[in-house]
């Protein structure tokens, strides 16, 4: 498996394919907010500190995608092709975003469990939850840096 950060110049170009790979992906827990910030995401974005977008690829097949913006501040956004969960392609995408930003914040919806035990994996700590207007109870983590 292959990481790659993508350039500003390059999203530009496969913009629409990731899109359509979150589309085709994601599950319940990737909310329309944070998909609709990924579809703003430009360029431009790309070159502000900790925004970045991710992929994993083996034998030139796309199989996970991690987008963050402002260091997930603003948003973050991790989908892996369902025929690869639970192989190391999320730990691969989170464990080079932390590498690569240094730091990093997430929100987790509480009852998607396999997130949560890749974030923890990762060495991201609890700090708080809220509770969505749906009633869905979210977890805040972050790295102990930002935390300490």
């Amino acid at each position: 498996m292959r990481v790659t950060k993508v350039s500003s110049a390059r999203w530009e170009r496969i913009k629409t394919r990731v899109i359509e790979f979150v589309a085709t992906h994601k599950d319940r827990h990737i909310t329309k907010e944070a998909s609709s910030k990924l579809k703003n995401l430009s360029g431009l974005d790309l070159e502000q500190p900790g925004t970045l977008v991710l992929l994993v690829t083996a034998h030139k097949r796309l199989l996970g995608v991690l987008a963050c913006q402002t260091y997930g501040e603003v948003f973050s956004i991790a989908v892996v092709r369902r025929g690869e969960r639970s192989r190391g392609v999320g730990k691969l995408l989170l464990g080079n975003a932390l590498n690569t930003l240094g730091k990093m914040h997430v929100e987790i919806a509480s009852d998607n469990v396999p997130s949560i035990k890749l974030a923890f994996a990762c060495g991201l700590l609890g700090y708080g939850a809220f509770v969505r207007d749906n009633g869905q109870v979210v977890l805040r983590l972050k790295t102990f840096e930002e935390l300490a």
